[in-house]
């Protein structure tokens, strides 16, 4: 039982997380006027009217504004309308494709992300699920807000499989502190309609955008001019020091270029990320995990890498084989150093890049993702999986 308990509360923050990113993905896009809400739902509308269309549920003002409160949207207090299907969130990125093609890119992949997390919290919280959820995130931020300890990771399971519905989430192996002074700036006022207002000082506990301030917050960095591109045989240029394993790392700018195969993309708040293999011309491999911010402003997130040969998971060198932070810019993509994770080909094996990315502030890994297979033949010939 504690087991499951530990499990639907962390299923209910990632929840959170998600709808989180869903109100970043087509709120940033909307409150600039591109395009305005009221624009935005007639185009919804008018998609209807067209006869492919007209068995997709209707989303007017009143639900898209809904959608538009985040985690809000499981207070209590609030009507309990239904959350963003798959559906919808396909229907809302083609309307959003003409003028915000990158949000109308990533929306499908939080879509995925809500659909998948509401329908295991379903299951394992039957009919008063969306309650147990909020009282678990309730549960989660009611603690100080103060800098968390180190949790050691525990090892990840050992297969080239994809995660099951059931799998649990690792431990970060460091957790990064949110900052007392920008949670108060962004929850001062707030009021969880329960009964009465809550003081500022209990809303910090309770308010649902400590996650996304932590998402929104960064160093301001920007990627350096003039960077190799991924594809070059030289190390990383540097778009952050190193100051210690765990805390922050080198990326290179830009997406996997050359011979590679990259995985399902996956999303940490408005960050969508991949891994990737990528195989150089002298027989050696790179293990790498690509970064897309898809919101006006820098994103952090934490990542690790490791990978998988003849299905037993091997750990990267540190820093990104136990944690590393990067902030990738806004509208910008990032890729993690060449040389961070590599190997060499063996016979007869077969090989796969394995990462996890979080957000900042998270506390457990969460989804893993593996790149496509790269197998090696007996006579050293290496083979993708897809030409296989």
């Amino acid at each position: 039982m504690g087991d499951q308990g530990e499990l639907f509360a962390e299923l209910s923050h990632r929840l959170a997380q998600a709808l989180d990113a869903w109100q970043t993905c087509v709120g940033e896009p909307t409150e600039r006027g591109k395009p305005p809400r009221k624009v935005l739902v007639k185009a919804l509308e008018a998609e209807r009217e067209t006869p492919v269309w007209q068995s997709r549920k209707r989303i007017d003002e009143a639900l898209l504004s809904y959608w538009l409160k985040g985690r809000d949207q499981l207070l209590p207090g609030v009507k309990h309308n239904r959350l963003p299907s798959e559906e919808d969130c396909a229907a809302v990125a083609r309307a959003l494709k003409d003028h915000a093609p990158e949000n109308a890119e990533q929306l499908p992949k939080i879509g995925w992300e809500i659909a998948d997390l509401a329908r295991r919290l379903r299951a394992a919280g039957g009919p008063g699920w969306r309650n147990r959820v909020l009282a678990s995130i309730s549960g989660q931020l009611a603690e100080p807000v103060e800098p968390a300890k180190a949790i050691e990771p525990t090892l990840a399971a050992q297969a080239a499989g994809r995660a099951t519905a059931t799998e649990p989430a690792e431990r970060v192996g460091t957790a990064g502190a949110a900052e007392p002074t920008a949670v108060l700036a962004q929850t001062a006022g707030r009021r969880w309609k329960n009964g009465g207002v809550w003081a500022a000082a209990t809303v910090v506990g309770v308010a649902g955008a400590i996650a996304l301030v932590v998402w929104l917050e960064g160093s301001g960095e920007s990627s350096s001019a003039g960077e190799k591109p991924i594809g070059s045989a030289g190390p990383g240029t540097q778009g952050a020091d190193v100051a210690k394993p765990g805390t922050s790392a080198p990326t290179e700018s830009g997406g996997v270029e050359g011979n590679h195969r990259c995985g399902k993309a996956r999303s940490a708040g408005a960050v969508s990320w991949t891994p990737c293999t990528i195989l150089a011309k002298d027989g050696t491999m790179s293990f790498l995990v690509q970064f897309t911010n898809t919101s006006g402003k820098p994103v952090t997130v934490k990542a690790k890498l490791a990978y998988v040969q003849a299905s037993v998971e091997q750990t990267c060198p540190d820093p990104w084989g136990t944690s590393v932070k990067i902030t990738v810019p806004a509208r910008a993509t990032k890729t993690s150093p060449l040389d961070a994770c590599t190997a060499s080909l063996t016979p007869a094996q077969a090989f796969q890049a394995k990462g996890w990315v979080v957000p900042s502030d998270a506390v457990q890994w969460g989804y893993r993702e593996h790149s496509p297979t790269l197998h090696v033949r007996g006579d050293g010939t290496p083979v993708w999986a897809d030409e296989a």
